[in-house]
């Protein structure tokens, strides 16, 4: 498969899916990348170039992120690495990242992975727009590491809500109705009026009646 060429930088954004590693008679060249909604198209920066730009282009630098990943996670293997936060720009990777064949893929582009057959150590992702891709790397190793990158996420949200509540008393406001609308709803599940329940039905509750 042939690919339109570019010499300029490139910066990784929600649109991108996958920085697949461009390899040519053993060496590699280029990354081959995957935008949602555009076809594939080659760059001449590799993958870790992509990369390291792009987490400076976010304000940080790719070591920065990757030591805050592996204090976040614990993960010390192929940490997977949140480039902008702010956008939810995550990616995971498929290979360690010295490794020439390693791909970056976005988290929140993965649909599905499915292992080609029981012989293949390759996995058949699915990612938004409905795109395929062919990875070198079982499924069980890609979802381990997808699984890595969305823990990540969680972390960093937790964290970032909980700077929030602590420095923004209007967001603390926000954040208390929002758990005590919650608390409400639960509370109103299991107190529901005993004239809901069917004791003909073994006690289930007849939803079309209304909550008094």
């Amino acid at each position: 498969m042939e690919f339109m060429t570019a010499t300029e930088t490139y910066t990784v954004s929600t649109n991108t899916m996958i920085l697949e590693p461009r390899v040519e008679d053993g060496s590699l060249t280029g990354t081959i990348i995957h935008e949602k909604g555009r076809l594939p198209f080659s760059v001449d920066m590799k993958p870790m170039e992509i990369m390291e730009h792009s987490c400076l282009y976010y304000f940080s630098s790719y070591e920065g992120r990757k030591t805050s990943s592996r204090f976040l996670t614990n993960f010390s293997h192929k940490p997977p690495i949140v480039v902008d936060p702010i956008s939810d720009i995550y990616f995971f990777s498929t290979h360690s990242d010295s490794n020439k064949k390693n791909y970056w893929i976005a988290l929140n582009h993965v649909v599905s992975m499915e292992k080609n057959d029981d012989l293949s150590n390759e996995t058949t992702l699915t990612l938004s727009g409905d795109r395929t891709i062919t990875l070198p790397i079982s499924r069980r190793a890609t979802h381990l590491q997808y699984l890595k990158a969305s823990v990540l996420s969680l972390k960093l949200h937790q964290n970032i809500n909980g700077i929030r509540e602590r420095s923004e008393d209007t967001y603390k406001t926000r954040l208390h109705k929002k758990r005590f609308g919650f608390a409400e709803y639960l509370d109103r599940i299991e107190n529901v009026d005993q004239d809901r329940i069917n004791p003909d039905d073994g006690g289930d509750i007849d939803f079309n009646r209304p909550i008094k």
